[in-house]
């Protein structure tokens, strides 16, 4: 890792839903210009390591223009969490587990619907999990962590720009 790759990093419980998909989704968000600078990747807080993502998240990732089809889970670990420049986490239970199991960095770790909000904006704090949901359940899933990449990737871009020396 050079210190001018920006490394993101999305965790959910078992890396295989939410993760990915938010995971797959940055990477089309992201300008081309910052692809080769950017390392985007996910993990899982239960430790699951090479499984597929599930069936409906990589149809509902691939409805919003990611392929996550070759995404195999990985458990999170100390190495994923101490190159990562911002973690984002679907809960409020991964965001404890993180604090706790690595409180070095505790301070880039961020639950995605928190990260970049006014003081007192009220919001749900919780992504739910889709695994043994419906496509419809999917759907939403996609659709709230669509929603909330596009909201804060100006945000993201600003930072990816003053670490990673794009645009200077």
């Amino acid at each position: 890792m050079t210190s001018k790759t920006f490394n993101i990093l999305f965790v959910c419980s078992g890396n295989s839903c939410r993760s990915p998909i938010a995971e797959g989704l940055m990477k089309t968000k992201l300008p081309a210009e910052y692809r080769d600078r950017v390392l985007v990747r996910s993990a899982g807080t239960l430790g699951l390591d090479g499984n597929p993502a599930t069936n409906f998240a990589i149809q509902v990732a691939n409805e919003l223009g990611a392929d996550i089809s070759q995404h195999r889970s990985r458990g999170i670990s100390a190495e994923l969490v101490n190159e990562a420049d911002l973690i984002f986490v679907m809960t409020p239970e991964h965001k404890s587990y993180l604090e706790k199991a690595f409180p070095e960095v505790r301070e880039n770790v961020f639950l995605l619907k928190a990260f970049d909000r006014q003081h007192g904006e009220e919001f749900d704090e919780f992504i739910d999990d889709p695994i043994g949901g419906t496509l419809s359940v999917y759907q939403e899933c996609a659709r709230i962590i669509d929603a909330e990449l596009e909201r804060i990737l100006p945000r993201l871009t600003r930072l990816i720009e003053e670490k990673a020396g794009i645009r200077e």
